[in-house]
Formats: structure tokens, sequence, C-alpha cells
């Protein structure tokens, strides 16, 4: 039986790291295809990466975070049970990745003052397409062919791929820090009180069910709702489904 997994974050940072890890995947998804529709949209998406760090202060929030792990990292050290060949292995990755963000000027300054991104950026701001008459620069830069484009686009995700890697980290340490339990829905509801230690609420559905959940999460509660795909909706039925509670 196949599962969908969703995720849902309790607060706005953990919604942050969420979203620059997802747009981070989409552009290097679409740059490992090496044809140029998937390039395009792939430059497009750095332009949303770059329109990101200007809304937030990402560095200062990862830099935070990476630090706080770091301290609680230190206290688990001092615990004989937990395996401290893995352990050190993350203090030593937190570590270097908030020395490395703490040397960096703002995110998206070094983009931002590529003459070539600021032309696509313009276009992109406006809402233009991926016709020559709206983009002709990035028809001149697709005209090099797949390989020369993917290595010019892979030079600029490169300055950046540090807020990724930080992201990355930070996010695998919140889901191992929880297991899958199974659950039952009443009337395709579900409620459970949490802690506000909890960064991320996991669900697993299985594919075959034409349900999408639904979930209002806050700093003490959660509240599940499925809702039917299709016009029958059947309110009685009782589906199986799977939580885990990400701490940190």
């Amino acid at each position: 039986m196949s599962l969908i997994t969703y995720e849902f974050p309790t607060n706005q940072q953990t919604r942050k790291f969420l979203r620059l890890e997802q747009t981070f995947k989409t552009v290097r998804d679409l740059m490992d295809i090496k044809e140029i529709p998937a390039q395009k949209a792939a430059l497009f998406r750095l332009m949303e990466i770059i329109d990101f760090f200007d809304r937030n202060d990402i560095k200062s929030e990862l830099i935070k975070e990476l630090e706080r792990l770091h301290q609680n990292m230190l206290i688990l050290s001092e615990n004989p049970a937990v395996d401290s060949s893995k352990l050190n292995y993350f203090i030593s990755q937190l570590i270097k990745l908030s020395q490395a963000l703490s040397q960096q000027g703002r995110p998206s300054d070094q983009l931002k003052n590529d003459k070539f991104l600021t032309l696509v950026r313009q276009k992109w701001s406006l809402g233009a397409s991926l016709c020559s008459f709206d983009a002709p620069q990035i028809s001149y830069l697709m005209s090099n062919g797949p390989e020369d484009t993917y290595i010019k686009i892979a030079s600029w995700y490169d300055t950046i791929k540090i807020y990724r890697t930080s992201a990355n980290v930070i996010l695998r340490l919140y889901r191992e820090s929880g297991e899958f339990k199974n659950y039952i829905t009443k009337n395709l509801n579900y409620q459970e009180n949490i802690d506000n230690k909890i960064k991320i609420v996991a669900l697993k559905l299985p594919q075959e069910i034409e349900y999408v959940p639904e979930m209002s999460v806050g700093a003490h509660r959660m509240s599940l709702q499925l809702k039917p795909l299709s016009n029958t909706t059947t309110h009685d039925i009782e589906i199986q489904f799977s939580l885990a509670f990400y701490r940190a």
C-alpha cells in the first residue's frame, strides 16, 4: 500500500524552513533535467528564492536555530545511552553551518548584483512569461545549449546553497525526533492536545483513499479533518492514518 506523507508546521519559522527546502529542491530537480523548458522554469524558481530572502531575515533565523540545536545536543552528549558518534557528527555539522552562515553577507546580495539576474528578476516580478518577446535575456542564455545553461544556473545556485544545507540539516533533526503511530478518524475528524515543543506534525494517508487532509495546528492543539476529493461525502466511515510529532 502506497502512502502519502503530509507535513504541517506549528509555527512561522518552521513554515519558512519547509518552504525554503521545497523551493531549493524544485530548482535542483528542474536543473537536473537539462532541457530548455525545465531550465527556464528553474530560473524563475530561483527568482522566488531571491524574493523569499528579501522578504525574510532567514539568515538570522537559521543561525539562531542551528545554535539552539547545538546547545540541545551538548546536553544530550551527557547521556550515555545516546549514540555518541552520530551525535558528534551532527554537532560538527551544526557548528560548521553556523560559522559559514555568520561569514555570509545578506543571502541575496551576490545574486542581486548580477546584471543578468537583475534583468530576469524585473521581468519575473512583472509576471512575464517565458516567451522570447517577454524575456529575451532568457532566450539568449538558453541559446548556448542545455549543458552551458546548466553550468550557469548551477553557479548561481551554488552561491546560496549553504541556506539549503542549513535548512535541510535542521529539518532532518526535526524529522528524526519522532516516530509514526497509527490512529483512526471519527467522522473523518481527529483532535489531540500537543505541547509547544513540537515543530511539525507529520501525517501519512493511504494513496488509495480519495481524501486529502486539512489540519489546524497551534501551540497546544491539533485538529485534523479529511476532505473527500469526489462529490460523495460519507461522514460515518473510519479511516486509519499515521501521525508523527517532530520535536527539537
